[in-house]
């Protein structure tokens, strides 16, 4: 057996290095087979999506794609920059109406075409913000739909859409409060006007008749003829304005109403977060309660674990004084035998 070990050669193990080179280059082949297939479909405009759906499917492949962004997210993007322009958009249509209701008497035509315009792109950032919030929630539905992914996105997507209802459903309020405060200042200055008009003699009021009298010179006449012509277009400027006014109110009051539903769901959700964080205070209330009850069940646990094993340490010397055999009872019961002495006699 000396013999036998003696002659054996001397050796090295290179397996470990080897399997280590091994699975290096499958896993660099793998990631470049997996390039190039990915290169060759989407190259192929005839490759099928059944193809495709395999490529998804292979968990080599999920790192090539696990950072692509939902589509809502830009859309998203977009309605947040929408939102930052109309508002100060808004400021400054404000200054405009305080600018337009100062009395002057210059010609204004140039502030009025201007706030007009102004008005309508403020109510096209509304209507396109509100085209945008309702495609989130058609660009949140993706392929497979049964998965955890997708349900997430779709989850995130709503909530990211309710948001951005609630925003806009806000900055639309302040519009439409704007809009107003300057009707009701335009009406208060055509009225003044008016009452101005009749109070110098230029329109007739109900309560007199200036033409009943006929001796009434021409000149009369024709002077308030005059300012009446003259005053009858500012007038009807005043009405066009108002009415513009009045129909951009009207048609961001239908927007309202598209927004309102989404603010609605929002509201319900709320309410349901709140009725579960009232149930969980509930529950919770009851947890302390139990692991009050537990605490002192494993409080008097130790005591009367204390008090059985005394009883049962009493209980086993008490056994063991009725068993114990005694010394003296045995004794008395077997008494010695006396000693017997043989005498011999000779």
């Amino acid at each position: 057996m000396a013999t036998s070990t003696a002659y054996q050669p001397t050796t090295r193990s290179r397996t470990n290095l080897f399997i280590s080179y091994r699975d290096s280059q499958a896993r660099a082949s793998r990631y470049a087979r997996s390039r190039r297939h990915y290169v060759d479909v989407d190259d192929d405009p005839d490759a099928g999506e059944a193809q495709r759906l395999i490529i998804d499917d292979n968990p080599e492949n999920a790192a090539l794609h696990i950072d692509i962004a939902p589509p809502w997210l830009d859309i998203s993007d977009q309605v947040e920059v929408a939102i930052v322009d109309t508002r100060n958009k808004i400021l400054a249509l404000d200054k405009l109406h305080a600018k337009h209701v100062l009395p002057g008497f210059k010609d204004r035509s140039a502030e009025e075409r201007e706030i007009e315009q102004r008005t309508s792109e403020i109510t096209r950032e509304f209507r396109r913000c509100h085209s945008l919030i309702q495609r989130i929630s058609a660009s949140s539905h993706t392929f497979p739909p049964n998965s955890q992914s997708s349900q997430n996105d779709v989850t995130s997507a709503h909530n990211v859409q309710r948001a951005l209802a609630a925003k806009i459903q806000e900055l639309s309020a302040l519009f439409r409060t704007k809009q107003r405060i300057y009707m009701q200042k335009l009406q208060g200055h055509a009225i003044s006007r008016n009452d101005q008009m009749i109070a110098s003699g230029l329109v007739p009021s109900d309560s007199t008749n200036t033409y009943d009298s006929v001796q009434e010179d021409e000149e009369a006449s024709r002077s308030q003829l005059s300012a009446i012509q003259h005053a009858d277009p500012s007038l009807a400027a005043r009405n066009r304005e108002i009415a513009e006014i009045a129909k951009s109110i009207v048609s961001l009051a239908e927007l309202f109403k598209d927004l309102s539903s989404l603010v609605i769901d929002q509201g319900t959700i709320l309410d349901s977060v709140e009725y579960n964080i009232q149930q969980t205070a509930v529950h919770m209330e009851d947890a302390v309660r139990e692991l009050d009850i537990a605490t002192q069940y494993q409080r008097n646990t130790g005591r009367r674990k204390c008090i059985f094993l005394l009883l049962l340490i009493i209980l086993g010397l008490i056994l063991v004084l009725i068993f114990k055999p005694r010394k003296h009872s045995r004794s008395v019961d077997t008494p010695q035998a006396a000693p017997t002495r043989m005498l011999y006699y000779d």
